[in-house]
């Protein structure tokens, strides 16, 4: 006969709330792993700090080797006068 009234089209209420569920689900996944790269990002941009601090000190200690020049060598054996 074809007939599908027995079947519950649009009718079907567990269906809409496990969405819901899932969404829910997904909705926290997705906040944990934004807070998570957060860390990751804070974590990153401290190390990217010290770099540069240690990079501004490396040439603060290049500028005044450059300023001070070479000294002269020192002579470790004198010879004695004749």
């Amino acid at each position: 006969e074809r007939n599908l009234d027995w079947f519950p089209r649009m009718r079907a209420m567990s269906l809409v709330s496990s969405d819901a569920e899932g969404e829910q689900n997904e909705l926290r996944n997705l906040q944990e792993k934004l807070e998570s790269t957060m860390k990751l990002v804070t974590n990153l941009s401290g190390q990217l700090s010290e770099l540069k601090d240690q990079m501004t000190e490396q040439r603060k200690q290049k500028q005044r080797i450059g300023l001070l020049g070479h000294p002269p060598p020192v002579n470790v054996n004198p010879q004695q006068p004749a």
